[in-house]
């Protein structure tokens, strides 16, 4: 994989606990490079609600 999602966005989506492997990464925005790896900006987070 050479995109993967924010990190920071995971752990706070709804969606935290789902595979989200199969979503297109290498089409959703653009927010930094690290060497071979893009950073994207998930097109699917979602907040989690608070209880």
């Amino acid at each position: 994989m050479t995109h993967q999602p924010k990190g920071g966005m995971c752990a706070a989506c709804r969606h935290a606990l789902r595979d989200c492997s199969s979503l297109p990464f290498s089409s959703m925005p653009i927010l930094a490079r690290d060497g071979q790896t893009t950073i994207v900006r998930c097109t699917q987070f979602q907040h989690q609600r608070r209880k």
